[in-house]
């Protein structure tokens, strides 16, 4: 039984280091990568931009950044990530401040059902996986449940788990190139142009104004630090219901903001629900962003 024992901590043993030996491996590529969009933002530094996009997809989709360059002269970069979070968004820009790039101005596209979140989208769980072991990333992430220190400490646990998105078809693809990115080179991402319908259900959609809004305040406070100017927005919608109660919301939000010295443009109504300007329900379609840039130009200037 002893001999057992001391075979079975052998192999513990061994497995534990082919494991470490893989995350080791795994991790130097995926941060030598540049295939997804965090990947890319972290290769950004040493930067001077007029402005920054920051937000979900609903930011990543939205903003034409070369059409505001040709009209204003201005230099912007887009750093949304899709399917991000608020608390996603308040790490990717202290990523991005803290890698010595400056920004004028910042641009973030918030929304009633998700601004005054506390949670990360199970979707957007592993898109830092590669940096866990960065004290800021792992410091952001820990408060959100004592899994988070699995995937820090256990070698090679968060990409087995996960291993559809850092898998080695994603080694192989960052080591090669395989696939291109699907985002230019200042962080935009289009959708095509498609025959969507109306949406087949209106939903209510209201700020809490009793909300805590913990990360969006963090945010304000960041860009207060880095001397930057925040404006929020909301990028238009397609499924929302227009009535007294949601123009009024919209107004004693930015009346709230205002208070935080923050300014807050509502564009959710701005198409009704006309539905030509959308792929789908709460995403512009490529000549929407075009025609919403072209409408919001001023704010730029």
């Amino acid at each position: 039984m002893k001999r057992l024992f001391q075979h079975l901590f052998i192999l513990f043993l061994v497995s534990l280091f082919l494991f470490w030996l893989l995350d080791l491996g795994f991790t130097y590529v995926f941060q030598k990568g540049n295939y997804t969009k965090i990947q890319w933002l972290d290769k950004v530094k040493d930067q001077k931009f007029d402005y920054a996009i920051h937000g979900s997809s609903r930011a990543f989709t939205t903003i034409d950044i070369p059409q505001i360059g040709d009209s204003t002269g201005k230099k912007g970069i887009n750093i949304s990530v899709d399917g991000s979070s608020i608390p996603d968004q308040y790490l990717m820009l202290k990523l991005f401040l803290l890698k010595n790039n400056t920004v004028k101005k910042l641009y973030l596209q918030v929304d009633p059902f998700s601004s005054d979140m506390e949670e990360v989208f199970e979707f957007a769980v592993p898109k830092f996986f590669p940096y866990i072991k960065d004290d800021v990333v792992f410091d952001h992430f820990k408060q959100f449940g004592k899994e988070w220190y699995a995937y820090r400490y256990i070698p090679f646990y968060r990409y087995a788990k996960y291993n559809t998105l850092w898998g080695i078809h994603e080694v192989i693809n960052d080591k090669f190139s395989v696939l291109p990115q699907d985002f230019d080179q200042f962080g935009d991402f289009f959708y095509p142009n498609v025959n969507y319908k109306a949406p087949e259900k209106l939903r209510h959609m209201t700020f809490d104004l009793k909300g805590k809004y913990k990360f969006l305040n963090l945010i304000i406070d960041l860009c207060k630090q880095y001397n930057i100017k925040l404006i929020l927005f909301t990028a238009p919608v397609a499924d929302i219901i227009i009535d007294n109660d949601y123009k009024n919301n919209a107004v004693a939000f930015g009346n709230l903001m205002k208070s935080k010295g923050v300014a807050y443009y509502n564009y959710g109504d701005l198409y009704g629900n006309d539905p030509k300007m959308f792929f789908n329900e709460i995403h512009l379609s490529k000549s929407g962003a075009t025609d919403f840039t072209k409408q919001i130009m001023e704010i730029f200037r």
